[in-house]
């Protein structure tokens, strides 16, 4: 591990979805294979937010070394790959993506308080949804009564969780009780970085980079659903689906 930087795996998931948005500019198929190639480099190097280009020089040279003596990852094509991912991890970091979509989010908030078409009582509701309280998660409280996947029905321990991102939705879905799952903990932060997602039937989907030895050390498997979809919830479902899940 780098010193003094955070490794990759502490970043995968802003990584993914800075890859996604417009600035990462990346297709599906591409950032999926980024994500493959950097995982399997952070098994062997301390690749972290310190990442420069001596680095990034400097594993790829070992890397050469190696190509004779492993069955993947074993041609000069590689060394290329790895060095055009290892170069978006650093323009990411770069980038300061995380800040970027804090500052978004901050500047919505900003709009929606200044906004005179809103009433106040709106505006604060729509507010207090972006980090799942007050009418939001009174509506979804009422709406499931507990953990939306276990029916754990303590609900001061529960999490109030949009499916569709409360940054990508409007005023009207970021106060709509179908565009929410009252979530443990953990649950809540698996959906919430795209480790997990729901399909229209309520089934659990996991990443490709959600690896099942870790799943059964939380007892997770495929039985997982939520306690019930209805259609409303579907639309929500599948933008998370499409956009938040880590493929």
């Amino acid at each position: 591990m780098d010193e003094f930087g955070l490794i990759f795996s502490e970043w995968e998931s802003d990584f993914y979805h800075y890859l996604s948005s417009p600035l990462g500019g990346i297709n599906k198929h591409s950032r999926t294979n980024y994500m493959s190639w950097l995982k399997f480099l952070s098994k062997n190097y301390p690749i972290s937010d310190r990442i420069d280009e001596t680095k990034i020089d400097a594993i790829i040279e070992r890397e050469r070394e190696l190509l004779n003596s492993r069955n993947i990852y074993n041609t000069p094509r590689d060394l290329i790959n790895f060095r055009s991912a290892l170069r978006k991890f650093r323009q990411f970091i770069l980038a300061d993506y995380k800040k970027i979509q804090e500052s978004s989010v901050l500047s919505e908030v900003e709009r929606i308080e200044k906004d005179t078409t809103i009433e106040k009582t709106e505006c604060e509701a729509i507010v207090k949804a972006r980090i799942g309280q007050g009418l939001f998660r009174n509506r979804l409280i009422e709406h499931w009564h507990g953990c939306s996947i276990t029916k754990f029905g303590m609900c001061d321990c529960l999490v109030a969780s949009h499916i569709k991102p409360w940054k990508d939705s409007t005023n009207e879905e970021r106060l709509s009780v179908y565009n929410g799952l009252l979530l443990l903990p953990n649950y809540d932060k698996f959906f919430d970085k795209g480790y997990i997602s729901f399909d229209s039937r309520g089934y659990i989907i996991y990443s490709r980079f959600f690896p099942v030895s870790e799943r059964k050390l939380l007892n997770m498997d495929d039985s997982i659903t939520l306690v019930r979809v209805e259609p409303q919830h579907q639309p929500f479902l599948k933008y998370h689906n499409e956009y938040c899940l880590m493929q």
